[in-house]
C-alpha cells in the first residue's frame, strides 16, 4: 500500500487497488529522491499530475506544502480510490481531482493557473509505442508552454533516452534519473534566463 513519506501527512497510507499494476505508483525510495531533487519547489506551488492513479504523487506534494494540486486520472474506478484518499486526508480546499483524459489538450484548459511542478506518469505500455510515446511528448510541450518560469516537468519512462530520445519541443533537458533497467526519471526545465516575476528561486538541478 503505497504512502506519504514527508511533509505534515507522513506517514499516512492510501488505499489502492489490489491489483497494483493498474496504477504502478513510484516505490517509496524513488519518490523520495525525486522530492529530494525538488525540495523547496513545493511550497505554495501548483503542481499537476498527469496520470495521478491514487495520488502517490499529488497527495505528497500538498503533504509538503502545495498551495493547490490538480490530480487528473481517466480511469473510474482508480479515480474512485483517489477522491477516497482525498477525503480521507482532508485535502479538498486543496487538491482537486479531475477525471479526464490525461493527454487530451482540453484537460489542460481546465488547469486554470501556471503550474510550477508537473508530474507526467503514463503507462509503461504507453511509453514503449513510438506513436502513443509521441503524444506523451506533445502533451509535455504543451504543459511546457503553460508551466511557470522557472518551473519543472517531471516524466517517467520504462525507455532509456540515450537509446530512445525524448525530446520536448520548448523545454530544456531532459536530466535522467536512472533508478532501475526500466525506470528512468526525466526532469525538465523551461530555458534558462526566462523567469515569471515572484517566481520560486533557484533550481534543483543545480
Amino acid at each position: 500500500m503505497p504512502r506519504i513519506i514527508s511533509g505534515t501527512l507522513r506517514g499516512r497510507r492510501l488505499e489502492s487497488p489490489r491489483d497494483s499494476d493498474l496504477t504502478r505508483p513510484y516505490p517509496d525510495r524513488v519518490k523520495e529522491s525525486i522530492c529530494n531533487l525538488l525540495r523547496g519547489w513545493y511550497e505554495d506551488a501548483l503542481v499537476v499530475d498527469l496520470f495521478a492513479g491514487v495520488g502517490t504523487m499529488a497527495l505528497e506534494a500538498a503533504s509538503r506544502g502545495a498551495a493547490r494540486v490538480v490530480a487528473v486520472e481517466r480511469d473510474r474506478r482508480v479515480a474512485g480510490f483517489l477522491r477516497q484518499n482525498v477525503a480521507a486526508l482532508d485535502l479538498g480546499d486543496r487538491v482537486e481531482v479531475l477525471m479526464a483524459d490525461a493527454l487530451a489538450p482540453t484537460t489542460l484548459t481546465r488547469i486554470g493557473g501556471r503550474p510550477d511542478l508537473v508530474f507526467l506518469d503514463p503507462p509503461y505500455a504507453m511509453m514503449r509505442e513510438a506513436d502513443s510515446r509521441q503524444r506523451v511528448l506533445e502533451q509535455a510541450a504543451r504543459c511546457g508552454q503553460m508551466l511557470a518560469r522557472p518551473g519543472f516537468l517531471v516524466l517517467r519512462t520504462p525507455e532509456r533516452p540515450d537509446r530512445v530520445p525524448h525530446p520536448v519541443p520548448g523545454l530544456e533537458g531532459p536530466e535522467v534519473h536512472t533508478y532501475a533497467s526500466d525506470m528512468h526519471v526525466l526532469l525538465y526545465a523551461p530555458p534558462a534566463g526566462t523567469s515569471d516575476a515572484g517566481g520560486h528561486d533557484g533550481d534543483p538541478r543545480t
